[in-house]
């Protein structure tokens, strides 16, 4: 009998065009990369995921890994990739919310919070863009200031996604990602886990939750930092 497929409360008003999505770069994703995700999601609908960023392949990750487990996620893109006459409709349709630079990010985060107000889980990168090696001593670059803004204005549960490998697939700099063979291709490794309630006073200070974000996401990297993949 073939393994049962996980499964998900996490949907959105989204979740067919999401699925096709997730669909489509299924084939893609496994050419370039082998995968390393965990087999359930840690907590239910709705709640906030963070991740790590640091290669333009993590959107790639994002709808891989949630589909698997038959789940459509609001995923946070920056709102250039929003301008491409295609990427745009695709983001879009999938339920990717824009999210811009500085104070007009206030508008993404309004939206996250209507999503998850009516039930609907959000994913975002709290480093706002890719972080490269030099900028991350710790494992993660400095938060930005949507992170603390939206758990601080939301109770939803909290969940961190840290993701390596991705920057051997597409480092960033290249206009494309790069293809490798058989076992020369890179392993693209994913854990999620929950993040341990916060006090009150704790979570609803922007500056202190996003700290304990990035430092819980910073200790779930350690472990998971895979070896480099031949060139």
């Amino acid at each position: 009998m073939p393994p049962m497929r996980p499964t998900s409360g996490h949907r959105t008003s989204h979740h067919r065009r999401f699925g096709f999505l997730g669909t489509v770069v299924r084939l893609p994703a496994a050419v370039m990369a082998r995968w390393d995700v965990p087999q359930v999601l840690p907590v239910p609908a709705p709640a906030i995921f963070a991740g790590n960023h640091r290669s333009m392949f993590d959107i790639v990750v994002g709808f891989r890994l949630f589909w698997n487990y038959r789940a459509s996620m609001h995923i946070v893109v920056a709102k250039r990739y929003f301008d491409h006459w295609l990427m745009g409709r695709l983001l879009r349709a999938g339920g990717c919310i824009p999210m811009e630079p500085g104070r007009a990010a206030l508008g993404g985060v309004k939206a996250c919070l209507e999503a998850l107000n009516r039930g609907e889980s959000v994913v975002l990168m709290p480093e706002g863009r890719v972080i490269l090696p030099e900028e991350r001593p710790g494992g993660v670059g400095p938060p930005a200031a949507g992170i603390g803004i939206l758990a601080a204005r939301s109770d939803v549960p909290l969940a961190l996604c840290a993701i390596t490998g991705t920057d051997q697939v597409w480092p960033l700099g290249r206009r494309f990602p790069r293809l490798r063979r058989g076992r020369n291709r890179p392993t693209v490794r994913v854990l999620v886990e929950s993040l341990p309630p916060l006090e009150p006073s704790e979570r609803r200070d922007r500056e202190r939750v996003a700290a304990a974000v990035m430092e819980a996401l910073a200790e779930l990297l350690e472990p998971s930092e895979p070896s480099p993949t031949p060139e």
